[in-house]
């Protein structure tokens, strides 16, 4: 026997700015990975789907590994100064309430529309440097434009020994694959409480210099 068919999908975009979130960069010490000479690349399709239509996978839950990977290159403008802050935040097409996935069709009356917190996201590296590196995470502020920090703001960090450190200077996943590249899992848990039918968000990154 199976159930109505629930979907969830997530559109991934690279963002270097966005009003709500991400001040205007300044590249004054970092070259600019638009006009610049640094890069900023997703390696990995920008959407994924999960559809819940067997009665396990509501319960253990659906996971879909390595999703998303992203690839840095910071080139320095002005030495020994570049420092960046890379995060992730998630949008629901403003509507509401603010801490609903978007609404694509519903199949039935009964259940809960799912909140932002049901997407669980994991994110790491062969150095360890994310913040909470290998850990499943939810945004935890359950609405529209909630953050997680994947580097935070902090110290200046180069490259090497590859000690779990927040690396945030200048270097290239070229060069340093470990410390400049991430990889991204994504979980959904739905239960039973869920409404059945379709439903998206979009999770953007923000790369500015700090």
């Amino acid at each position: 026997m199976r159930n109505i068919l629930t979907t969830f999908f997530l559109f991934f975009f690279l963002y270097q700015t966005d009003a709500q979130v991400c001040l205007n960069p300044v590249t004054s010490n970092c070259a600019d990975a638009i006009m610049g000479t640094s890069e900023f690349l997703m390696t990995t399709s920008g959407n994924v789907d999960f559809v819940f239509d067997d009665m396990r996978d509501f319960i253990t839950g659906i996971t879909h590994s390595g999703s998303t990977m992203l690839r840095l290159r910071i080139d320095e403008v002005v030495p020994n100064s570049c420092r960046w802050r890379l995060m992730m935040y998630i949008d629901n097409n403003s509507v509401l309430p603010a801490n609903e996935w978007e609404t694509l069709v519903n199949y039935g009356t009964s259940g809960q529309n799912p909140e932002l917190d049901l997407i669980e996201v994991k994110i790491y590296n062969g150095c360890g440097t994310p913040l909470n590196s290998g850990v499943f995470q939810i945004f935890a502020g359950n609405t529209q434009y909630d953050l997680l920090e994947i580097i935070p703001m902090g110290p200046r960090i180069v490259p090497a020994p590859c000690d779990g450190s927040q690396v945030n200077g200048p270097g290239s996943y070229l060069t340093d694959y470990n410390e400049y590249s991430f990889t991204i899992d994504y979980r959904i848990k739905p239960g039973y409480i869920l409404k059945p039918g379709a439903y998206q968000i979009k999770i953007h990154f923000c790369l500015v210099e700090v």
